[in-house]
């Protein structure tokens, strides 16, 4: 998809014929059809061989813009099952109901090539618009949809370079605030647990952290962990940091924060009084643990109305309407917890 998309404007020049009459042979097949629209077999044969050459899909969700029959959303994200992913989910969800818009849901697991195939599905089936939480190396599937003017939104991470409706939580200052947090309750070595990945807003996130632990005086250390095997590879990370010099962990994610702290567990590090710690996002599973943990809280219902007003107020403008793209960047929040509060 990282391709020019080759249009029905496209394949109707190359046959020297209208849009319109593309359109009707590539969708319509009756006797009546053709004597209406004059399309001989041997035009429309041609028409089909040309898009067969071109790998010509037909832009569903444009159509479905023109005629308002879909009224329908596409919502891809990381991992539903996240529950970052899943309120959010639940709270689009919900702001489409009022707006009379139904949701299709998808999960990337991170993968480029689900992705694709997840947005080759939902256009299919004719979606008006898409709201797409982007993946590692997933910027030429999204180029590809900025070309061709499908109504989008990304979702918590940006693609730099790309001209295109977000939402977008300000991550520096999330760091800053976890960081700040920990060195006012007299933590002096402060490390970071983050992902073997190049996303926007983990990167964000750390260079946040990198700034903060600098201008208190400290050394920035960040620790990375696969993605892909993560209890295993947080495993591995814990059993390796030395619990006498660092005195607090600041981990990106709480799908970090999860691992990481029944890492520590089994390994019999006390929090907060061996090991401050911070975390990402909020979790019910922090609820089962015995002491309350700090985190960063991110507005998840800023989240699903701003990216759901985006995606329908471009839908309402046309297709080929020249729409100012918009970005919104929302304000995190810390949230003090006994586990910050190094004994």
């Amino acid at each position: 998809m990282s391709e020019k998309h080759y249009t029905i404007k496209d394949l109707a020049r190359e046959a020297g014929v209208s849009p319109a009459l593309v359109s009707f042979a590539l969708n319509n097949a009756s006797a009546e059809g053709k004597r209406r629209y004059k399309v001989s077999e041997e035009t429309a044969r041609r028409i089909v061989e040309i898009a067969a050459a071109h790998n010509y899909k037909p832009n569903n969700a444009a159509r479905s813009l023109r005629s308002r029959k879909s009224r329908t959303i596409g919502v891809i994200l990381s991992d539903i099952s996240n529950s970052f992913f899943s309120e959010i989910a639940r709270r689009i969800e919900n702001e489409a109901f009022k707006v009379n818009y139904s949701v299709l849901f998808g999960s990337t697991d991170e993968s480029a090539e689900k992705l694709e195939s997840i947005v080759n599905t939902f256009i299919d089936k004719g979606v008006d618009g898409l709201i797409i939480v982007p993946c590692e190396n997933s910027a030429g599937i999204i180029k590809g949809l900025v070309e061709r003017n499908i109504p989008l939104v990304l979702l918590d991470r940006d693609i730099e370079g790309l001209d295109v409706n977000r939402v977008l939580l300000d991550n520096e200052k999330a760091a800053e605030l976890a960081v700040g947090a920990l060195f006012e309750n007299g933590c002096r070595s402060v490390e970071m647990i983050s992902y073997e990945m190049t996303l926007q807003n983990i990167a964000s996130r750390e260079e946040g952290y990198r700034k903060s632990v600098e201008a208190l005086g400290m050394v920035p250390v960040v620790h990375r962990v696969d993605y892909t095997e993560l209890e295993k590879s947080m495993e591995r990370l814990v059993g390796g940091l030395d619990f006498e010099r660092i005195d607090a962990l600041f981990f990106a994610t709480n799908s970090l924060a999860i691992a990481g702290i029944k890492a520590l567990g089994r390994r019999g590090v006390e929090i907060p009084r061996q090991m401050a710690v911070v975390v990402f996002d909020g979790s019910e599973a922090f609820d089962l643990y015995p002491i309350s943990v700090a985190y960063i809280r991110q507005p998840i219902c800023d989240f699903a109305q701003q990216s759901l007003r985006m995606v329908v107020e471009q839908i309402d403008s046309g297709e080929e309407c020249d729409y100012k793209k918009q970005c919104v960047t929302l304000a995190p929040e810390y949230v003090a917890g006994d586990s910050a509060r190094r004994e």
